[in-house]
């Protein structure tokens, strides 16, 4: 993923890449993480869920993967101003994540087996969760392999 900046454009900001159900909290992950943290965006993977499908009779089974992939941020204050603005980084590493998915969205030629890389859905939220505002937005990407 490419790197994304703070509110001033040139410092880069602090993304951490974690597994769905880990056990830091939120607090912890944006404000008193120790280096190389605090981090400025949470990027959470979760569990695949995926399908089975079969076109033709004759043609082998493929299956098509789902993943979700949360996008979570917060406003960083510092001194009165605001660092990290949290509606701002989120939409930065969302950016980022699409310029990813389509960097990588087709395998190489003639690979075996095929591949298709795609976001199939985004959905973003505001909430305040204990005291934090938190923006999140889930994207889902979809894994399509095909073994014809």
């Amino acid at each position: 993923m490419a790197a994304i900046t703070k509110d001033d454009g040139v410092t880069p900001a602090k993304v951490i890449h974690l597994w769905e159900g880990g056990p830091e909290s939120l607090k912890y992950l944006f404000f008193s993480a120790p280096a190389p943290g605090p981090y400025d965006a949470i990027l959470t993977y979760g569990e695949p869920r995926s399908r089975g499908a079969r076109r033709v009779q004759d043609v082998p089974v493929h299956y098509l993967m789902s993943y979700p992939v949360m996008v979570t941020t917060t406003d960083k204050p510092m001194t009165g101003e605001l660092l990290c603005t949290g509606s701002r980084m989120m939409y930065k590493a969302t950016y980022a994540l699409r310029d990813a998915v389509a960097a990588f969205a087709q395998s190489a030629p003639a690979a075996t087996p095929a591949y298709t890389l795609s976001i199939t859905s985004d959905v973003s939220t505001y909430k305040s969760v204990g005291g934090l505002y938190v923006y999140e937005a889930e994207h889902t990407v979809e894994y399509e392999t095909d073994y014809a």
